[in-house]
Parts: structure tokens; sequence; C-alpha cells
């Protein structure tokens, strides 16, 4: 029996709404969190790197909010609800012709989306993967964590037959920031699987 997840799942595919983002009008690196969820993670990105900008992506809009309010403080921070993958390209891309570099995309603990079907929901999927290598700098890396081994794996087989299957496994919570949800399954005796990926 697949374990359950706590959270709320949200169809990213029902939800069809486009941002516009005309980018940080600067070249300063960009970290980019997917599934920005409470922002604990996010928030300790910027006080560690705070020459830098950031953008968040949460689906669930009263989540979004609170980011929102959150970092209302921050001109190097911007959020986004919705659709991630829908919305990737159009903002992003602004950001590289103003010279930008976007240097590491997170993706932590996402929804597993276990049964077969819903695959197609997975945030990092086959069709997502060979869009970004259209697009995407070769330097750009993405990480991605998960305490579960399944969804790992199957990523991993995912990424391996992508543009992007220049691949490192690595230990630890990445920057040294554990995110809320990883420090519950720690607690918990959990293992964490851990990998960054670029085009090859």
């Amino acid at each position: 029996m697949s374990p359950r997840r706590v959270r709320k799942h949200v169809n990213p595919l029902s939800i069809l709404k486009k941002h516009n983002f005309a980018g940080f009008g600067n070249d300063k690196p960009i970290l980019v969190d997917v599934g920005a969820c409470l922002g604990e993670f996010a928030e300790e990105l910027v006080k560690k790197f705070p020459a830098k900008n950031f953008i968040l992506f949460e689906i669930r809009v009263p989540l979004a909010n609170k980011l929102r309010e959150k970092f209302k403080d921050y001109e190097n921070v911007v959020v986004f609800d919705g659709d991630a993958g829908l919305n990737f390209r159009g903002i992003l891309e602004p950001c590289l012709k103003q010279g930008a570099k976007i240097e590491q995309i997170f993706v932590n603990f996402p929804d597993p989306w276990f049964k077969e079907r819903h695959k197609k929901r997975r945030f990092i999927n086959e069709k997502f993967l060979a869009s970004c290598a259209d697009w995407l700098p070769a330097e750009t890396e993405f990480v991605f964590q998960t305490d579960q081994e399944f969804l790992f794996n199957e990523t991993l087989e995912v990424v391996e037959n992508s543009p992007f299957s220049k691949i490192a496994f690595f230990e630890g919570s990445i920057h040294g920031i554990p995110t809320h949800w990883e420090k519950q399954k720690l607690l918990e005796g959990a293992k964490i699987w851990r990998m960054r990926f670029r085009k090859n």
C-alpha cells in the first residue's frame, strides 16, 4: 500500500491560469523554488544569498498568497500561483533575455501522484524536460529531493532518458537548508533521496 501524504493534492492539468512576467530588470543570478509551500526553504535561501533573485511557484492559491505576504518587502522575490509547468518558460525566459543566469531549480518533496494514470501530473516528466531543453542553458541545474524511493527511481529513469542526463547524487540538505517536510521525515527516521541534473 502506498504511503499517504497529508497535503492536499491539486491537479496541475486542471489549472490553465497563465502569468506574465517581464523579469527583474537586472542580470542577477536566479534561484527557482517549485512548490514553495510554507516558504521556509525559500526564506533561508534568501537570507543565505541576498544578492540573488528568487522565483517561487506554489500551486495552491491560499499558500501562494501567504508567500506573497511573507516576502512583500523583498524586491528580489516574486511568487506565482497555479501550474508551474504551464508558466515555466514564460516566466523564466524573460530573465534569461536580460542576461540573468538561472542557477538552480529546486523541486523539493513534490506530490508523488502514486497512480499510473496520474503520472502525467508530475512536474518533472518527459514532455516537460524535452521542452526545457530547447531554451534552458546548459549550466542551469535542477535539484530534486524526495522521501519516496519509488518516485525517485521513476524520476531518475525519466531524467536518464532526457537531454538532462548529466546526473549527480548527493547527501545532506541542499545548501544546508532542510525543508519543513524534510525535517519531519528525518525525525521519523526516513531516508531522503537526492539528485542534481543538467543538460548533458
